[in-house]
């Protein structure tokens, strides 16, 4: 898990449209592990365990043996045209330039080095 993962599948969570940031908190040089804890600005934070993440509002997300994307809650994700991923809730997402993440809401989502992350207002 890192923080930016995170915060792309809460920005899916909360629908996409509100700007937030995710900061990794316990031990900074240790890789994101049960014992750290993302928080974001949004409300949501997230642990890690045996790879699948833990939201604090219940939701659970997991990659499948497929690499599709399993949200407890009952979203359900599908590859689209041009390397969009849709999620069923109506929000899209893809990866761009630099690693960071586009959605279909006008939100970018990007690392801030290995323990942050935003998700804002696309300026372009």
């Amino acid at each position: 898990m890192t923080v930016l993962e995170v915060a792309v599948y809460a920005l899916v969570l909360t629908g996409g449209k509100t700007q937030f940031f995710c900061e990794q908190k316990g031990a900074a040089a240790a890789p994101v592990a049960a014992s750290v804890v993302v928080e974001c600005t949004n409300g949501l934070s997230a642990t890690e365990e045996k790879g699948l993440i833990h939201y604090d509002n219940g939701v659970v997300v997991s990659r499948q043996p497929d690499g599709n994307l399993s949200f407890s809650n009952g979203i359900t994700a599908h590859w689209g045209a041009g390397s969009w991923v849709q999620f069923s809730n109506g929000v899209s997402m893809r990866r761009v330039a630099g690693g960071n993440f586009r959605s279909s809401t006008g939100m970018l989502c990007e690392a801030g080095g290995t323990t942050k992350a935003s998700c804002h207002k696309n300026e372009d």
